[in-house]
């Protein structure tokens, strides 16, 4: 398998946890627990980790550019299924959520629900990025004999 299937696959493997993480919390009526929503972070963050480790066992010569565009290519595909699934739920399976939505800080009371989808695709987008720099340059830093960035010796 290569580098690019190796990503759609764990951006699907993550897109199926985050969606697993929101029916557990809708059975159990928990969906208005704004904290439990923060157990995404740690979802995208497992699999893009896995996702790493993955491309540094397989493809240990593996540069810089070529690990972080695997690690966003994952990331942004389980941001664009997150943002539609968010739209399906919202316009079908309960067409009311959007009158029912509190909004908090970010948010006016008269939002839409293309507004709320552009929103939260730019917002995931933003953390697809951030999460896939944090990991990059996490399994830069532990393999000591890494290749991915060229680094000069100190000049004494």
């Amino acid at each position: 398998m290569n580098i690019r299937n190796r990503s759609l696959v764990y951006g699907l493997y993550s897109f199926a946890g985050i969606a697993l993480l929101f029916l557990i919390m809708k059975l159990f009526s928990l969906e208005n627990n704004g904290y439990l929503r923060f157990l995404n972070v740690f979802i995208v963050f497992f699999f893009t980790n896995r996702l790493a480790k993955k491309n540094r066992q397989l493809e240990p010569d593996d540069n810089y550019l070529k690990a972080f565009g695997s690690l966003i290519l994952a990331n942004a595909l389980t941001v664009v299924l997150s943002v539609l699934s968010f739209v399906i739920y919202a316009v079908f399976i309960q067409p009311d959520f959007i009158d029912h939505f509190d909004g908090g800080i970010f948010w006016n009371r008269e939002i839409t629900i293309d507004q709320a989808a552009a929103v939260l695709f730019f917002e995931g987008m933003g953390s697809a990025l951030a999460s896939s720099f944090i990991v990059v340059m996490y399994w830069n830093e532990r393999t000591p004999d890494n290749k991915c960035v060229p680094v000069e010796p100190i000049k004494k």
